[in-house]
């Protein structure tokens, strides 16, 4: 027995029946009824599944008109599973696999290569989403496969409304842009999925690859392509992989651009364009936050380079530099010099190329804090402070100008403690925590600079009172922040007794603040013998208790310059005490 149409009619009218009800009346069920109309088209694929059936049994098994009709009956098993699964119930998978089962004598056929595909995508979604990745990808592999084959051998794969007409009929090269857009759907999961086997590398491969497909075939959603693409370019900056990195921010501005023309511009409904341009604002803020991240990394890198070339001597082998990694896969007709002109994709040499780098982070900054306000999004405004804080710290390192150096750290100081002001550390004692710390870092950084130009000074002349008290102010406010951010984790400035709550991770920070205060105690000038015993008595304290807590093994590799200094002072203080002591009592 032959089919025509006039077998497949009924079941087609069901087919469509049942997708505008997915696709358009969904739209519109009440929020008490949110699956009334996905309910309404199971029912539907159901009733047409039946009469399938029927025609199934009338037709030899292999015959070409038997494999068409297996074809249709695995495409809407597959809606079903579908439906079932977004509805929140059980049952999806064990339709799929029914419908994997039922086309696998069709395997590498014309009609069944897309409801294949279809199938294998959905079972590997399923168990990407109950978090069997291994599982996942053994589909997904199986459906990358069918792609390979049917491309190598040429093949014209079938769409759904192909199998319900005639070959006459059949609509020439839909079929093989479904099969693309399947494809690309496989690669995306792949994607995802070797992100959570942690194979980064492949994970970020295959990312950019379904990012090309997306522009090849026209088949993308501008914010959404242009997050994926800013988002794939924090894997590679951290890599050195800096011309990637540029690349695909530049893309992903000119996407938020392109979305602001085709887009937001063509939309005539007051309230749909300002919820347009909120969504535009709002993407663009986050994008430029990554641009911000692209020049902080390029800052941080250089400087480490540098000063691993400072570090190096003469002796033994000298590792290979940081350089930045020129390979790169470029999205074709994307026009993007532009963007990428306006930041390099090399690392500073100098103070000028350091600034060119500061300046260009600092103006996307300045771009995301007019969306991230600290009026209406605290937290994040706050993280993007930090951030400017750090571009004027690492600024400061290529600043060969002490004096200068100081303004940059006094900037990334302002910087900091306008957080401070801004956040209740009961609510923000996590970016409190930061900021505190970070605070005694650089005041700690801008006092080494002036212990160093008084060091200059007293060879040549006494130092003036207000140098010496700007180096106190200094040894103060280090101590202060280092101090609130020792009370935040609830441990008593009186005997240091760090709480058993303290996790492994928050060690480090914690007992870097023990031994800057140990040491800023010991190098406030004065010239009262009783404040100076108490500074030194102070500086015994944390140095001991600095001590103390790195007899833990897992912290003792992390500490070893630290404590050996530590060590030394240990022995040497109590000396000083005892001579103050006496000093005192004459």
């Amino acid at each position: 027995m032959k089919i025509n149409k006039e077998n497949l009619s009924d079941i087609r009218e069901d087919y469509e029946k049942a997708h505008r009800l997915i696709n358009e009346e969904s739209k519109h069920d009440p929020p008490t009824e949110p699956f009334r109309s996905h309910y309404s088209a199971r029912d539907v694929l159901n009733a047409a599944l039946r009469k399938v059936k029927n025609l199934a049994e009338a037709l030899d098994p292999t015959s070409e008109a038997a494999t068409t009709v297996r074809c249709i009956h695995a495409n809407i098993l597959k809606d079903v599973a579908k439906i079932t699964t977004f509805v929140e119930e059980p049952n999806g998978e064990v339709l799929l696999n029914k419908a994997l089962e039922l086309i696998e004598a069709d395997r590498g056929k014309e009609p069944a290569l897309n409801v294949h595909i279809e199938i294998l995508n959905q079972l590997g979604i399923m168990r990407c989403n109950t978090s069997n990745f291994a599982e996942s990808k053994v589909f997904l592999d199986q459906a990358k496969d069918i792609y390979a084959d049917a491309k190598e051998r040429e093949l014209e794969p079938l769409t759904m409304t192909d199998l319900f007409g005639t070959k006459e009929e059949i609509e020439k090269g839909k079929g093989l842009k479904l099969l693309e857009s399947n494809h690309t759907l496989t690669l995306y999961y792949l994607a995802q999925v070797f992100g959570f086997l942690d194979n980064l590398s492949d994970s970020a491969r295959y990312c950019h690859i379904t990012l090309k497909r997306q522009l090849e075939y026209n088949e993308y959603e501008h914010v959404d392509w242009a997050l994926n693409a800013a988002t794939l370019s924090q894997y590679y900056f951290p890599r050195n992989h800096l011309s990637q990195a540029r690349h695909l921010l530049a893309a992903s501005t000119y996407m938020m651009h392109r979305y602001e023309a085709e887009v937001v511009e063509k939309v005539s409904n007051p309230e749909e364009r300002a919820e347009k341009e909120e969504t535009l604002r709002y993407r663009m803020a986050d994008i430029a936050r990554c641009w911000a991240k692209y020049g902080l990394h390029i800052l941080c890198a250089s400087k480490e380079r540098l000063s691993k070339d400072d570090d190096s001597d003469d002796e033994g082998p000298k590792e290979p530099p940081l350089t930045p990694v020129r390979k790169m896969e470029r999205f074709v007709g994307l026009e993007l010099a532009p963007y990428e002109d306006q930041v390099t994709d090399e690392f500073c040499l100098t103070f000028d190329d350091a600034k060119l780098v500061m300046l260009n982070s600092l103006s996307w900054l300045n771009k995301a804090k007019e969306y991230y306000t600290k009026e209406t999004e605290a937290t994040q405004y706050s993280k993007i402070v930090q951030d400017v804080a750090s571009l004027y710290k690492h600024l400061s390192f290529f600043e060969e100008d002490e004096g200068n150096q100081c303004k940059l750290l006094k900037r990334s100081v302002d910087q900091l403690e306008e957080i401070i002001e801004t956040l209740n550390p009961t609510y923000y004692q996590s970016i409190c925590r930061e900021a505190w710390y970070e605070l005694g870092l650089t005041y700690s950084n801008m006092l080494n600079i002036k212990l160093g130009q008084l060091d200059d000074l007293q060879s040549t002349e006494r130092p003036t009172p207000h140098a010496l008290n700007k180096i106190n102010h200094l040894c103060d406010k280090s101590i202060q922040n280092f101090k609130k951010f020792l009370t935040s984790y609830k441990v008593p400035l009186d005997t240091l007794q760090l709480p058993a709550s303290i996790e492994e991770g928050e060690m480090q920070p914690i007992l870097y603040a023990l031994f800057h205060i140990g040491r800023l105690y010991y190098r406030i000038i004065t010239p009262d013998k009783r404040l100076k015993l108490k500074n030194t008595e102070n500086s015994l304290l944390f140095y001991g208790q600095f001590v103390e807590c790195c007899k833990d093994e897992r912290m003792k590799p992390l500490f070893i310059q630290e404590i050996s200094v530590c060590k030394e002072m240990i022995s040497l203080l109590p000396l000083k005490i005892e001579k103050l002591k006496a000093e005192i009592a004459e």
